[in-house]
């Protein structure tokens, strides 16, 4: 700053002369005065000059060029300097000097909060004018004439509420959040005038207290400077001004209506109302501040947030999308609209479903949506720039459809899991046909088609030539025998013979009996099963048929033991749970190769589950199958 005195230009030269005016302010406290010294004055003088001292060093230790930081230096100096000339006989100068800090030097700094400043020739031509209104003022104060000084003080202080407002208008971003930290100063600090002049014409130890509590509220003005340019995100600074307003507001108002309905009845009645009357005043008033005071914050969020969600109408609005079937993404610009929100997005398992809106590098709120105890996703909602939170209503209205939401999300997932679902069984469907049209085009196809000619060359040469006709009908038996030998292999694929013949049980037993590990030693298989297993659906009955002989034929391959065990046994649902065990030793890391695959697709597409634990005393294997599923699935 060009105007700072050389002195002030080194941080050691200005905290020392500081520290030098403070203490030399707060001895004067002790020093006798020719005249009555108004002691709730110097008070003030000295508790926010210290306040302002504070701030300002702290915020040019941060940045020391900071000109608000110099600026609330100087102020301090100026304070300081009043107590003194106080106790030096100089009412008029030090009252002067008082309202130079007030009105000059503190409103330029906590001003000069946003660098650089917009629209820079408009805000020195409003610091121009505070500056001299502000001094035309501490000069009418010093020259003794309070009536000018007092229209002056008026138009200054109006001044720089125009300046605070046109610097909010002009800011965004965070600068706007400076500026209204600048704001919440000067709404804490406002009563703390009007305790000065009530403290003006009090005496005693009363003026005392007022002073004190009024430089409490005016150390407001620093700390806000500080809080602005050092970190302005601490809080959501508009979520404070709310309260504070909404506070000041239904204080003004209840006090209003009581003392105002007082004054009616006495101007009525000409005469005080009793005690009885005075608490029915009260019981009204009482009475009505909740709902006023719901207005008036709805009022208060309207102005400081902007437009407030509507939750009937977001969730008519919702309502009729989800009836309609309409994809995510629509729900989503419905529901970004209503909540007046810059993004909207739907998120399962950190991945990104669904989004409506800008993202960027703006926060966001996030709000579980739950469909019973299953977390099924995300509803983001990402905040304006200037935010750090959710308003009141907005918030709510998130809470209030995320259940709707969640459900729907929760259909659609399953929707979407059917339909592929589907597309896996018709897939398999598909693959099946086809491997039946292989084997009968490429195996049996010409199988039956020479059994025919070598029918049609027999009947030919039965006449002529017997003997070569007995040969060709040899012939056409070992064939007919390869026929019926495919064909069995086919039908094999398609339902192993032994389930219809022995049941599941026999028909694994059967199949695993023969097997051998892979050094040549015969495997040993227990099979445990109750005697009561009912019926079982066909799908239900291959799926672990399949799954048994291919998980013991695991243990034969790679388990390095010759014993394994195979239980069967009926779990509630009902549902019939198998399991196959065995004791090998795996030193290394499992890895499911084709065979566990196949069973893990086999069993799922019958909405069953299966799970591997493998580890140094053996493998287990288990597989849960619903025995409801559908007998038309694949088998």
């Amino acid at each position: 700053m060009t105007v700072m005195p050389r002195i002030l230009q080194s941080p050691l030269a200005s905290l020392s002369i500081t520290v030098v005016l403070g203490i030399a302010g707060v001895a004067s406290l002790w020093y006798p005065a020719a005249t009555v010294r108004p002691m709730w004055a110097v008070t003030w003088q000295l508790i926010t000059g210290l306040g302002c001292a504070v701030a300002g060093h702290v915020i040019t230790m941060v940045n020391w060029n900071s000109a608000t930081g110099r600026l609330l230096v100087v102020a301090a100096l100026i304070l300081f300097a009043a107590a003194v000339v106080l106790a030096a006989g100089l009412p008029d100068l030090a009252h002067g000097l008082w309202v130079s800090a007030v009105l000059v030097t503190i409103p330029l700094a906590l001003l000069r909060v946003v660098q650089p400043r917009p629209a820079a020739a408009t805000m020195r031509v409003v610091d121009a004018l505070a500056t001299i209104f502000g001094l035309a003022t501490a000069g009418a104060t010093t020259a003794g004439f309070a009536s000018a000084a007092v229209l002056l003080g008026m138009v200054s202080g109006a001044i720089v509420v125009c300046a605070a407002g046109l610097l909010f208008e002009m800011t965004a971003d965070d600068d706007r959040r400076r500026v209204l930290w600048v704001i919440l100063g000067f709404m804490l600090a406002v009563p703390a005038s009007l305790l000065l002049l009530v403290a003006g014409n009090t005496a005693g130890i009363v003026t005392i207290v007022l002073a004190l509590v009024a430089a409490a509220l005016s150390l407001s003005l620093p700390l806000a400077a500080a809080i602005a340019l050092i970190k302005p995100r601490i809080v959501d600074v508009r979520a404070v001004i709310e309260q504070v307003t909404v506070a000041a507001l239904m204080f003004v108002l209840a006090a209003a209506v009581y003392i105002g309905t007082e004054a009616a009845i006495i101007i009525l009645t000409e005469d005080i109302p009793p005690s009885g009357v005075k608490v029915l005043i009260a019981v009204g008033v009482a009475a009505g501040f909740h709902p006023v005071m719901r207005w008036v914050r709805a009022s208060v969020n309207e102005m400081l947030f902007g437009r407030q969600a509507d939750p009937l109408h977001t969730l008519a609005l919702l309502g009729s999308h989800l009836a309609a079937g309409s994809s995510p993404p629509q729900w989503l610009d419905t529901l970004r609209i209503a909540l007046a929100a810059r993004g909207v997005a739907l998120r399962q398992r950190d991945e990104i479903i669904a989004a409506s809106g800008e993202f960027g590098a703006s926060p966001a709120i996030l709000t579980e949506l739950r469909a019973g105890a299953e977390h099924v996703g995300d509803l983001v909602v990402v905040l304006a720039a200037d935010d750090l939170r959710l308003t009141r209503a907005t918030s709510a209205v998130a809470d209030l459809v995320s259940v709707p939401l969640a459900q729907a999300l929760h259909a659609a997932r399953l929707t979407e899991d059917l339909r592929a679902s589907r597309g896996h069984a018709v897939s398999a469907l598909e693959e099946e046909r086809r491997r039946m049209r292989r084997d009968l085009h490429d195996g049996l196809g010409p199988t039956l088609t020479g059994i025919a000619y070598s029918a049609d060359a027999a009947a030919n040469l039965l006449r002529s030539t017997p003997d070569e006709a007995l040969q060709i009908l040899r012939e056409l038996r070992s064939e007919a025998g390869e026929a019926i030998a495919e064909i069995r292999r086919i039908v094999y694929g398609l339902r192993p013979r032994a389930l219809d013949e022995l049941g599941l049980v026999g028909a694994v037993q059967q199949q695993v009996s023969h097997m051998r590990t892979a050094d040549g030693r015969v495997l040993t298989v227990t099979i445990d099963a109750p005697q009561d297993l009912p019926e079982l659906p066909a799908a239900v009955e291959v799926a672990a048929y399949r799954t048994a002989v291919e998980a013991v034929t695991n243990v034969a391959r790679h388990s390095g033991v010759a014993e394994a065990t195979v239980y069967f046994a009926l779990a509630s649902g009902p549902a019939l749970r198998i399991q196959i065990q065995d004791r090998g030793r795996s030193t290394t890391t499992w890895t499911p190769g084709v065979g566990m695959v196949s069973m893990r697709e086999r069993i799922e597409q019958i909405g069953g589950t299966l799970t591997v634990h493998a580890g140094r005393h053996g493998a287990t294997i288990t597989a849960h199958i619903p025995i409801t599923a559908n007998p038309t699935a694949q088998q």
